[in-house]
């Protein structure tokens, strides 16, 4: 009888450590969930830092630290602006691509991203697998612009007198493989034109030699060269978009004027890397869309000749996707490739 008590005994006590067990394992898989909600709940509670994978100064560095500066008091945590130049945004692109997936590194860039694999090929860092996009901050025009001593009003005149004296006329860029390359290397192409491409690492070098002359044209964002245009020491002749600026109406669009290949619509946006949790990239997207809203944000941009936009994050990615697809055709056509 002993025995037998013995092992009833036995037999219940390990029937009892294992129901222990598995409820410690049930209440374990029941508690993930509401760990992961309250970190994202908790978001954020450490700085964040916004990657620009441009230099200082630039316009998608002066858009950063507005919007920064806004989302640190949105967010009661600082927000730090690092800028990361190089290979053409690839590098500052890589390395928030490999950054935790956690909402803690974010990138603001331009559209250059959907260009990139069509121009560096498999080394640029894919924008619609490497990023969950957040938001279009604005789009900023870029127009073609010249000297006033190159004498020439509108882009018609410009095309003419390359005509008139084949490889004597340059034009600046930001870069070999950069959307403003594109734009001129399209528009040359299509108007039948050898102009010679002049690429500068150093935007503000770029402006200093095209106010001098020693390149007379320029294929350039607007901002950074707002004040001498409104100065009169450079002469607008057309803006790469669909549609023309709020702030210079009567500067005509490549699209009207027979260009509509050289249409770019660029934007600037936040991203995060693939992988952040959806609710910490709607989190974002909401006090994104509350910042531009501001009236001294929007006015800023406004002056900036940007457009403040905010599209939603699926709107965002479905965009990202579809510029991507775009690109290696026209690139392919134009023979413009990075080494």
């Amino acid at each position: 009888m002993k025995s037998d008590a013995g092992s009833f005994n036995g037999t219940r006590r390990r029937a009892a450590i294992a129901l222990a067990a598995l409820c410690l394992v049930a209440g374990g898989l029941g508690e993930a969930p509401v760990t992961r909600a309250a970190g994202a709940a908790g978001y954020p509670d450490r700085p964040i830092k916004i990657v620009v994978p441009f230099g200082a100064g630039s316009q998608i560095d002066i858009a950063a630290r507005l919007v920064g500066g806004k989302l640190a008091e949105a967010v009661g945590q600082p927000v730090i602006i690092e800028n990361r130049p190089g290979a053409s945004a690839n590098i500052g692109s890589e390395v928030v691509a490999k950054a935790p997936p956690d909402g803690y590194t974010l990138l603001l860039t331009g559209s250059l991203i959907t260009l990139l694999p069509s121009t560096l090929g498999s080394v640029a860092v894919n924008p619609v697998t490497s990023f969950a996009p957040i938001t279009k901050l604005a789009e900023p025009p870029i127009v073609i612009v010249v000297n006033p001593s190159l004498d020439v009003s509108t882009l018609a005149e410009l095309v003419a007198l390359a005509k008139r004296e084949p490889g004597k006329i340059s034009y600046a860029t930001a870069g070999i493989g950069t959307v403003q390359h594109l734009i001129g290397a399209i528009v040359s192409r299509k108007a039948g034109i050898d102009m010679v491409h002049v690429p500068y690492a150093n935007t503000g070098q770029a402006l200093k030699d095209v106010q001098a002359g020693v390149v007379q044209v320029y294929f350039t964002f607007l901002g950074p060269i707002d004040g001498q245009l409104r100065s009169g020491q450079l002469k607008a002749l057309a803006v790469a978009s669909t549609r023309r600026m709020q702030a210079w109406p009567d500067i005509p669009t490549v699209a009207e004027l027979g260009y509509k290949e050289a249409v770019a619509d660029p934007w600037n946006g936040v991203l995060a890397p693939a992988g952040t949790p959806p609710e910490i990239v709607d989190r974002l997207y909401r006090e994104f869309v509350r910042i531009v809203q501001q009236p001294d944000v929007r006015e800023r941009f406004t002056s900036m000749g940007m457009e403040p936009l905010t599209p939603t994050p699926d709107q965002f990615s479905a965009e990202i996707r579809e510029a991507v697809a775009r690109w290696p055709a026209i690139v392919k056509a134009e023979g413009i490739r990075l080494q």
